[in-house]
């Protein structure tokens, strides 16, 4: 694909065109069919074959003759049956006489190409040809066949996927509309070209289609910005070393200054597009470049050097058997002589291009009769799709009464799942109805708890704070209404005031503490328990253990405080209620979740009593626990210690488990 895309770039308008992976020659038209003596084996037969094949791309341009007469040789070793080789031959043979100007042999041999690659369905052949046949009615004027054969390409491409080429196409057309002087639509479809080309960062086709906007500028006489795009197609030339890219935008620059008159320059630029299809051995832009210098020669009225290069035009033109560019050099032969006054070889090359205009015209008859047969076999093409599609439709009556048995049962089906899914629905209902009434319950057992731990809080201070301010209270009243007292007597009442004062204070100290514990923050949690603890111990009435692991990074403040309230409740629980001598204590965090496990050796009791009570201490502590996506589990009985387990998720859990459980023994 990518080498025929090179050559046909090259030849059509001097831009880049596509034409990918064209077939060839048919077995009636090679006399070298005798010489295939069957005794090659297929593999051999293949190599021979692609072998010449490749010969053949590699001299398509600079001798399009034997470039075919090697895929004439090539049919030799075809395989039997094969189309797709079939096909490759047709259109490379194809794109020879295209070279050649030989427009009506070039159809004949797409249109033999064409008709295989629809019998075998090969879609990416048949969009390439279609592609091709576009360029051949192009370059001969026939804009309407050519659009309606780009348009079926493109449709083609887009059943294949093939994004760049069908983004060539519309390169294509892009010309088209530049030739008619559609300048609007030809930039249309430039730049959708170009945006394909440019998601897909091929520079090759980049450069080409901005050297084709640089030659629309150019016809719609805005010199300044075709300047511009021929230097930007230049930039990317010579980046890339994209010579055959190169020889067509310098060329299309010397029009450029041929157009301000500025021949100097002009003949400069035709002199580096010569220079570079000399290089890359490009015949035909060789021939058109010594056009253009012969007709800037002849406008400085140089026409010795203008005849030099005139007559090295039409040895190319002859080398390549291209009547056009033979018909286009004799006009310029009659130019060069009129401006010598010598009319009588002026006339006869005008005569010699008359005579080949009416030889082009006559081909352009054959080439229109080829046309109309392209026409029918893609008329027939179609044809052929609506009896498919009517044998379908005839397919699908047949079908129709399995069709409604199937829907039925669907239906049926449909019905049943409807009413599972009401049936699921109502049991989702009850739950979350069941959940709304959870937490409703955990909501009034959370006001439960603050207001029992307010009622607490209201108890200590006025049993403890308020009975110690009111004995500071009294000694002080009796210092101030008694001035009789001795001095003994009121250092005795003064000490005593100020003892009952400092008791309250450290009361104060005690109850704001246990609302607020300062140590949480300014030592940690786990220090906060040690300190805890170390109180504890001094009292000797209960001894404490602690062991923690993994309490080595932050934890969220809300967990601390609803964990240290526990240990509190929990310890305060076994001094006072459970009378246990030993306490222990294990807290183990790990990444996703943090375990507290309390256990001691007291008296135990019944759990079934104790969660009845509202406000408990037990209750607060599942409500706060609770209201963390934690769980709680105690293990206990009456004349026998306590288990508690708390764990805590770290991270907030998909779903929460809560569960609540007791055990009857250890």
């Amino acid at each position: 694909m990518a080498r025929s895309l090179l050559f046909i770039i090259v030849f059509f308008f001097h831009f880049f065109l596509i034409c990918p992976n064209v077939p060839g020659e048919n077995n009636h038209e090679t006399p070298l069919a005798e010489f295939s003596d069957g005794f090659l084996d297929t593999r051999e037969n293949e190599d021979l074959f692609d072998s010449l094949i490749d010969s053949a791309w590699d001299m398509l341009v600079s001798n399009p003759d034997s470039a075919r007469l090697s895929a004439l040789e090539a049919y030799v070793y075809r395989t039997p049956g094969d189309n797709s080789q079939e096909i490759r031959l047709l259109n490379l043979i194809g794109i020879t006489y295209f070279i050649q100007s030989e427009h009506s042999r070039a159809l004949e041999k797409y249109l033999k190409g064409l008709t295989l690659a629809l019998e075998e369905g090969e879609n990416q052949r048949i969009a390439d040809i279609y592609n091709n046949i576009g360029i051949v009615n192009l370059r001969s004027g026939n804009y309407m066949d050519a659009l309606e054969n780009f348009l079926e390409a493109i449709e083609y491409y887009k059943e294949t996927g093939d994004i760049q080429n069908k983004a060539s196409t519309f390169n294509n057309i892009g010309l088209l509309y530049s030739a008619i002087e559609n300048f609007e639509k030809a930039r249309e479809n430039f730049d959708q070209a170009y945006q394909v080309f440019t998601e897909k960062k091929d520079s090759v086709r980049i450069a080409a289609c901005l050297s084709n906007m640089g030659s629309l500028f150019l016809k719609m006489e805005q010199i300044d910005s075709a300047l511009i795009y021929f230097e930007k197609a230049i930039d990317i030339g010579i980046k890339t070393q994209n010579n055959f890219g190169l020889s067509a935008t310098y060329s299309e620059v010397a029009k450029v200054f041929s157009f301000k008159e500025d021949y100097a320059m002009a003949i400069e630029f035709f002199q580096k597009s010569n220079d570079l299809s000399k290089e890359i051995n490009y015949p035909y832009k060789q021939c058109k470049v010594n056009l253009g210098l012969a007709r800037a020669y002849l406008e400085l009225g140089q026409t010795d050097l203008s005849l030099i290069h005139a007559e090295t035009a039409m040895s190319i033109a002859d080398r390549l058997s291209d009547q056009v560019l033979r018909q286009e050099t004799h006009e310029v032969f009659a130019k060069i002589y009129e401006k010598k006054s010598d009319f009588e070889k002026a006339f006869h090359h005008f005569r010699k291009s008359t005579e080949l205009k009416e030889v082009i015209l006559d081909q352009a008859k054959l080439h229109q009769i080829y046309n109309i047969e392209i026409q029918e076999l893609s008329q027939a093409k179609e044809i052929q799709r609506l009896e498919i599609e009517r044998q379908e439709l005839l397919l699908s009556r047949k079908n129709t009464t399995i069709f409604f048995i199937t829907l039925a049962f669907f239906l049926v089906m449909a019905g049943l799942y409807l009413l599972y899914h009401n049936y699921r629905y109502r049991q989702l209902a009850n739950h979350q109805k069941d959940i709304l009434d959870l937490t409703e319950k955990k909501s009034r057992a959370a006001v439960e708890a603050e207001i029992q731990e307010r009622k607490r809080i209201g108890q200590e201070l006025h049993d403890g704070l308020g009975q110690m301010l009111s004995v500071a209270r009294l000694n002080i009243s009796v210092l101030q209404q008694k001035a009789s007292l001795t001095s003994e007597r009121k250092e005795e009442l003064l000490d005593a005031a100020i003892q009952s004062v400092d008791k309250a204070f450290y009361e104060l100290r005690d109850i704001s503490h246990n609302l607020a514990p300062s140590v949480l923050s300014e030592k940690g949690f786990a220090m906060a328990l040690k300190e805890l603890f170390e109180q504890v111990n001094k009292t000797r009435q209960m001894h404490v253990h602690f062991e923690s692991y993994g309490l080595n990074g932050p934890i969220d403040s809300l967990i601390e405080n609803t964990l240290y309230r526990a240990v509190q409740e929990l310890l305060n629980n076994a001094i006072k209620h459970a009378q246990a001598s030993d306490f222990f204590l294990q807290l183990v965090k790990n990444d996703s979740d943090i375990t507290l496990i309390v256990e001691d050796n007291g008296v135990g009791f019944d759990m079934e009593k104790i969660l009845h009570i509202p406000g408990g201490g037990l209750n607060n502590i599942r409500s706060r626990v609770e209201n963390l996506n934690g769980n709680i589990f105690i293990d206990t009985m009456t004349s026998r210690g306590t288990i508690v387990t708390i764990v805590i998720p770290l991270k907030k859990p998909k779903y929460v488990k809560k569960s609540y459980s007791s055990a009857g023994s250890r």
